[in-house]
């Protein structure tokens, strides 16, 4: 019985956590269209090392387009 009240806790507590980020997302929105993670350019580098871990390296390069700047104050 503890264990099903707690495994209800955290279930309730994720959900209301999830929805209180939805409304806070929802409610900044600066431009709609927008993406939320800039783009990546050539896909991310995995590989297995000779000590068998695996490596993995981002891709994200700093390209040549303009700087995004805002004057917009929340």
């Amino acid at each position: 019985m503890r264990v099903v009240l707690l495994k209800a806790a955290a279930t309730a507590l994720t959900v209301a956590a999830a929805a209180a980020a939805i409304v806070h997302v929802n409610g900044n929105l600066k431009t709609a269209g927008a993406p939320l993670h800039p783009s990546v350019l050539g896909g991310s580098v995995v590989a297995v090392g000779g000590d068998g871990k695996l490596h993995l390296t981002p891709s994200v390069r700093s390209g040549a387009a303009s700087a995004v700047t805002s004057t917009y104050a929340s």
